[in-house]
């Protein structure tokens, strides 16, 4: 708030009053959200979008990123999104990606490898079906709210499919 909407590093951010920043969180939002459907110029130059929702996520919808889907496919035709944009959804997974059993909380498969994924599909022409969704082991470091990948040796203790939606 301070920074980012405020410009002042001095501000109280239990202060704001979004009547007085409406300009700025318009402009924000402007460059941040993901609201205009209309991506054929992006179609148009090659793009390829992977989008991923965790459907658990506790800091934000992910109907959003469902429903902002919805509307790209009602604007563009799903033969046309279907050429350059794919949406994953994580069952369980919060907002850090991590996904924990509810019946006794032991941990799930949460890593999804979206950049090699998007990788073949820009350079050798390889549109992304089915995912591998793996609960990895190995060295984890990091606070604990923050979800870092274990550095080699992983051992990948099990896996499942991650699907694009629908």
């Amino acid at each position: 708030m301070r920074y980012f909407i405020m410009r002042d590093p001095k501000a109280n951010p239990f202060a704001f009053d979004p009547a007085k920043f409406e300009t700025r969180m318009r402009e924000i939002s402007a460059l941040m959200d993901m609201t205009d459907p209309d991506l054929s110029a992006f179609l148009a130059r090659g793009g390829k979008l992977i989008l991923k929702e965790n459907m658990a996520d506790y800091a934000q919808s992910p109907y959003a990123g469902i429903d902002y889907y919805r509307s790209v496919v009602a604007r563009m035709g799903q033969e046309n999104v279907d050429r350059f944009l794919r949406l994953y959804l994580a069952p369980g997974a919060n907002h850090t990606g991590r996904v924990f059993s509810g019946l006794d909380g032991a941990p799930l498969p949460s890593h999804v490898d979206l950049l090699s994924a998007l990788e073949a599909w820009v350079e050798k022409g390889q549109a992304p079906d089915a995912l591998r969704g793996a609960h990895l082991e190995g060295n984890h470091e990091g606070p604990s709210m923050i979800r870092v990948l274990p550095r080699p040796p992983v051992e990948e203790i099990f896996t499942r499919p991650i699907y694009p939606y629908p």
